[in-house]
């Protein structure tokens, strides 16, 4: 997807052939749907910017790009030699807060690429526009500083910009990077916010319930979710696999987060006194197991996380995973379907393998073996 001239797009007063026009700038393999409010409000951008500088027609921008993948989207993106300007463009008032957070989130998502970044969002109703400081703070703009903001940097990247931006940039697995997860170095995609957001609005509202979601990014949500439940209450997190030093690396860390391994799963290992139970890879639990916690989830929240489309191990294999969650009555089920694989070396390593590319540099993949 190649950057296109914003102030090209807004001459046409006609969305359908502007959607057109911007589909043959940008070589987006696809008409990108574009409403009426997100039309007016970026022509209404231009028209301010027009009344500070005199060379709009020359600012290219990215527009309404999503990375592959993840799904997060952003409305402008500068991208240039030494620097990367993002502009969000909003119709109505939204909360100093929400911009504040998208921002914050846009950020982290374009830090991967080392440059300076400067992050504006622009609110056509109120024709404001205003800025993240360095210290994560939302302020009013100043026209004049954007402006320069979009003169310096450089020379504007020219080509795809899905080859800056590789969701494997993204992934953090909690078990093999810790340090990242404990530090907060990671940020949902909207699908996962969604589920949690469902899940735990019901935990709040009955304190009971069993709940199974499957998926890509699975591990990295139940335990963005036991974090989150844990923050007044004891909670335990029981683990299916073999894994072990990969999750006390991680648990010497965590605060009223337990673990358990499954294989200690029992009438008496004290599930009934945490206030939800959390299970990783539930898909490998023995079915007396699954009965058990079945059990505890009509007086306790019981999450299962697991798939058994996508096992790799011949020892994995066994019941489909509509037979297993099926055996956990009244659960209510989840399945993200962004493609992405939770470990960034795996990830690398497997599209490296499919593709073979000479001349590419060597990496290591210390979580990687073959044997």
């Amino acid at each position: 997807m190649k950057s296109v001239s914003i102030y090209t797009l807004t001459r046409n007063q006609n969305i359908s052939c502007v959607q057109k026009l911007e589909r043959q700038m940008s070589g987006r393999g696809y008409f990108l749907k574009m409403r009426e409010w997100e039309l007016d409000s970026m022509k209404a951008f231009v028209r301010e910017l027009e009344t500070h500088m005199d060379e709009v027609y020359a600012l290219w921008f990215f527009y309404s790009f999503q990375i592959p993948r993840l799904g997060k989207e952003f409305d402008l993106l500068q991208i240039r030699e030494d620097q990367i300007v993002n502009v969000e463009l909003k119709s109505g008032a939204v909360s100093d807060e929400a911009l504040r957070k998208q921002l914050i989130q846009n950020r982290y998502y374009l830090a991967v690429q080392g440059k300076t970044i400067r992050s504006y969002t622009y609110i056509s109703s109120q024709n404001r526009l205003v800025r993240l400081t360095n210290h994560d703070r939302i302020v009013d703009a100043d026209w004049e500083q954007l402006c320069t903001d979009l003169r310096d940097g450089g020379k504007d990247y020219e080509g795809d910009v899905e080859e800056l931006f590789q969701a494997e940039l993204y992934l953090i697995s909690p078990l093999t990077e810790p340090e990242r997860f404990l530090n907060k170095e990671y940020f949902l995609t909207a699908q996962q916010r969604d589920i949690e957001r469902q899940i735990l609005k019901k935990i709040r509202a009955e304190r009971t319930g069993a709940y199974w979601f499957t998926g890509t990014g699975k591990t990295l949500l139940l335990y963005d979710i036991a974090m989150k439940l844990s923050g007044k209450q004891r909670v335990c997190m029981i683990h299916c696999g073999e894994s072990k030093k990969d999750w006390k690396r991680l648990h010497e860390r965590l605060r009223r987060v337990e673990y358990l391994p499954d294989s200690e799963i029992g009438a008496e290992c004290g599930l009934e006194e945490c206030s939800a139970v959390l299970v990783d890879e539930a898909h490998l639990l023995e079915p007396g197991a699954r009965e058990l916690l079945a059990g505890i989830s009509t007086r306790r929240p019981v999450i299962f996380s697991g798939d058994c489309e996508d096992v790799i191990s011949p020892d994995e294999l066994g019941e489909s995973a509509e037979m297993v969650w099926k055996s956990v009555p009244g659960v209510q089920t989840f399945r993200m379907t962004n493609r992405i694989r939770t470990n960034a070396e795996l990830s690398v390593f497997i599209q490296n393998m499919m593709r073979l590319t000479r001349g590419k540099g060597r990496r290591m993949y210390p979580h990687v073996s073959a044997g």
